[in-house]
């Protein structure tokens, strides 16, 4: 017996082993993904509201990236909140200065509250958009980072329901 375990008697050490809780946010457009540094808005270029991806899009809807009890759609449905059942929120931001367009190119299919991955949230008119919105880049960020460990992303073309990031949370 060493001094410690005479002073302090004989403790056995033992190790719990926590498992990280992983989230898999799939792609809610179809598009190429692309960095948020080249989302031409300084917030999201910076990642001042949080970190993810931004997607080049080439269809015509937006879908849920995740199963979710609690999934909000901005009044102008040119943006879809969503809180995964591990508490993480991740927002769908379609273009820069969408919002100044009061709805206009947006269509609401879904309604607010539990959605699956794959249901259709929003239908939009790209080329309105695209003549009209200062950018058709579309983040999808993690707002609350603080949760997160690590995000693995995916890069170059995506269809709606491909997946898109893999995130470790803390």
């Amino acid at each position: 017996m060493g001094i410690l375990s005479k002073l302090f008697g004989s403790k056995k050490v033992v190790e719990k082993v926590v498992e990280k809780k992983v989230v898999e946010i799939y792609s809610p457009i179809d598009g190429d993904v692309v960095g948020l540094s080249e989302v031409p808005d300084e917030a999201f270029a910076c990642k001042a509201i949080g970190d993810g991806v931004a997607i080049i899009p080439s269809g015509d809807m937006i879908y849920s990236p995740l199963d979710t009890e609690d999934m909000s759609i901005f009044e102008t449905n040119h943006a879809v909140s969503f809180e995964s059942k591990e508490g993480l929120e991740v927002i769908v931001h379609f273009g820069v200065d969408t919002v100044n367009l009061k709805g206009k190119g947006f269509e609401r299919i879904g309604r607010e509250g539990a959605a699956k991955t794959g249901d259709k949230l929003v239908k939009y008119d790209l080329e309105y958009l695209k003549t009209n919105a200062k950018s058709v880049k579309t983040p999808v960020i993690i707002s609350n980072m603080e949760l997160v460990d690590e995000i693995e992303r995916v890069t170059g073309k995506v269809k709606a329901g491909d997946l898109l990031m893999r995130v470790t949370m803390k």
